[in-house]
């Protein structure tokens, strides 16, 4: 029950018609976004917890039938995309930042001028750890989630599933939200496939509303993990 088979789910996605498999990826999307709510991520701008809040729902307005939107989804896509790389290399840069010089290393290191090919070597080297990699985690989610919803493969919500999965037993899952994840995305799946595909509309809006309560979960977890700065 709380262990995910790429396989397995591979399979139950790939059984789904593409609109039922990108409802499945759209809810678990919605569910770790809630983690992007926690202040830490949010201090970095309103713009950034904007931008998350519009992908999701465009996303959700195009599973509604929105024509509309999807042009605008793909453009949103592409600022999500970006907002990932520059949060990382923030994220990072603070961290070195942080070091302090041991004041017997400082005078001595030969090569070392202004500091900026150590921070290159270090961006190329580093891993985010803690609440910055969930936050990651997160991004990459609702990036997968929403290029499904713009049209794309199926096997976007296949990867979307993974990435929370993957954050849900990284990142402390006996603690309430995340360490229900995979239960979430079994019952999930249920619902879904026990719907006719003209009941889809009516099943989402019940899958979002139980995946926006579910956040807050997401939400108090990451608030527990330590950062990689502070």
């Amino acid at each position: 029950m709380h262990t995910w088979d790429f396989h397995e789910w591979q399979a139950a996605l790939g059984a789904l018609s593409p609109r039922a498999a990108a409802l499945v990826g759209l809810t678990a999307a919605e569910r770790v976004s809630g983690c992007l709510h926690d202040e830490r991520f949010r201090r970095r701008g309103r713009s950034e917890a904007a931008l998350v809040k519009e992908v999701l729902q465009a996303c959700w307005n195009s599973y509604a039938g929105d024509d509309s939107s999807l042009l605008r989804l793909r453009e949103l896509t592409d600022q999500l995309d970006d907002l990932s790389r520059e949060y990382l290399t923030l994220s990072l840069t603070d961290l070195f930042h942080s070091y302090e010089t041991l004041p017997e290393d400082s005078a001595d290191d030969e090569g070392l001028d202004d500091g900026t090919a150590d921070l290159e070597e270090f961006l190329e080297e580093a891993e985010p750890e803690g609440a910055v990699m969930m936050h990651l985690d997160a991004l990459t989610a609702v990036s997968e989630a929403a290029s499904v919803c713009a049209g794309g493969p199926w096997d976007g919500a296949l990867r979307c599933l993974q990435i929370a999965a993957i954050a849900a037993s990284q990142h402390s899952p006996r603690l309430a939200g995340p360490g229900v994840e995979i239960q979430r995305q079994r019952e999930d799946l249920a619902l879904v496939k026990a719907a006719a595909s003209t009941g889809l509309s009516r099943v989402a809006g019940d899958l979002r509303g139980r995946a926006r309560a579910d956040a807050l979960g997401w939400k108090q977890v990451t608030e527990q993990l330590d950062l990689l700065h502070d």
